[in-house]
């Protein structure tokens, strides 16, 4: 009885854990270059079952394995590209290849996929509440004005021709030294290498979140937990019987 109270305890922590990454990942679906997380678990202190013989117990035969307790061991980033749409704000970016803008903020670099940009206070081109976006000459784009034109290389052109600089595009060989933070961006302790990536202007793009699928996982998460409080409930009223009833002897 007592390896039951660890299951389910178990259980309910982990359904808890996945329900916050399936938040998480609803509260964003509509953020642009937001990449999706899905949380692993696995179990251990696993032991194994087996039948003997009431009498000659020489010859256990292996039945299954069950396990102790179920945890939570780390979420995975789905990179995958979400869906482009077309805006027709000459300041909006949407990478149709892989690799992430660089974006220079109050503490370094930051790596991301959205390209809704805009002109901050000083005239450079920005991420909002984030920072700004940095060109391949490791020094942010002056524009000034939203009439622009971006290439798919990333070269931006004032509407007299001038050019304001290139926006540099880079990847990580090794995605998992990515770690996900605040606004849909990422950091990294590792040093990112530049990439010809492909950049679409007037364009950005979605989300790579499946809202009807994210609501299936919550509602499955959520009766889980349900189920698994309601066993907890039983569990814990037959030990109180049991307690009583020992004292009463």
């Amino acid at each position: 009885m007592f390896q039951g109270f660890y299951n389910l305890a178990s259980g309910m922590i982990t359904q808890n854990r996945n329900l916050d990454v399936v938040s998480n990942n609803i509260t964003n679906s509509l953020t642009p270059g937001y990449k999706k997380d899905t949380m692993t678990s696995s179990t251990f202190q696993e032991e194994m079952i087996s039948r003997t013989g009431n009498l000659d117990k020489s010859s256990p035969q292996t039945l299954n394995n069950i396990a102790m307790i179920r945890t939570a061991t780390g979420v995975v980033t789905d990179y995958s590209q979400g869906q482009l749409e077309e805006t027709g704000n000459p300041l909006d970016m949407a990478l149709t290849s892989d690799g992430f803008f660089q974006i220079q903020t109050q503490n370094g670099y930051v790596y991301t996929r959205n390209g809704s940009f805009i002109i901050d206070d000083e005239g450079y081109l920005a991420l909002q509440s984030v920072g700004r976006v940095m060109g391949t000459n490791g020094a942010g784009i002056y524009l000034g004005t939203d009439d622009i034109s971006v290439d798919a290389s990333g070269n931006v052109r004032l509407a007299n021709g001038n050019a304001a600089g290139t926006i540099a595009v880079v990847n990580f060989d090794d995605k998992t030294q990515l770690d996900k933070a605040e606004n849909g961006v990422f950091t990294s302790n590792a040093q990112p290498t530049a990439y010809n990536g492909t950049i679409l202007q007037k364009s950005i793009e979605q989300s790579n979140v499946d809202s009807v699928q994210e609501m299936v996982n919550m509602m499955e998460s959520q009766r889980a937990l349900q189920s698994a409080a309601q066993v907890l409930k039983i569990y814990d009223d037959l030990m109180n019987k049991a307690v009583n009833n020992i004292g009463q002897v």
